[in-house]
């Protein structure tokens, strides 16, 4: 595997745990891509001797040398307004992005479901 790939997966698993952090994200979704790279889980495992991160649902790409641009693709529960939980997850995944990468990130989320059972403490 290569740096380029290690420091790609590096980058997606800092979005994932930041979008997961946001209070109303019931889980990321993966779309074709995300499930496409299931396969390459073993080629990590093998390069690093650690799992792969759970980085389904996000997709980052740093061929860019000036920014890194990624996608988010989040479930939110019905009790928490989808706007709020979008912008959250927004501000979250680009400063963790910033961090990790050192360059300026260009982020999109996508709402791709509602979770309708409520979510109780």
């Amino acid at each position: 595997m290569t740096a380029d790939a290690v420091a790609q997966i590096g980058a997606a698993d800092a979005a994932a745990q930041a979008a997961r952090a946001v209070g109303g994200v019931v889980r990321l979704q993966p779309g074709i891509k995300g499930l496409l790279r299931q396969f390459g889980a073993q080629a990590w495992q093998r390069a690093t001797g650690r799992e792969l991160p759970d980085v389904a649902g996000v997709e980052v790409d740093l061929s860019d040398p000036e920014q890194v641009s990624a996608e988010v693709r989040i479930v939110v529960g019905v009790d928490h307004l989808a706007s709020e939980v979008g912008q959250k997850v927004h501000q979250a995944v680009t400063a963790a992005l910033v961090v990790t990468t050192g360059r300026p990130a260009i982020v999109r989320i996508r709402i791709v479901e509602f979770d309708l059972e409520p979510r109780y403490i």
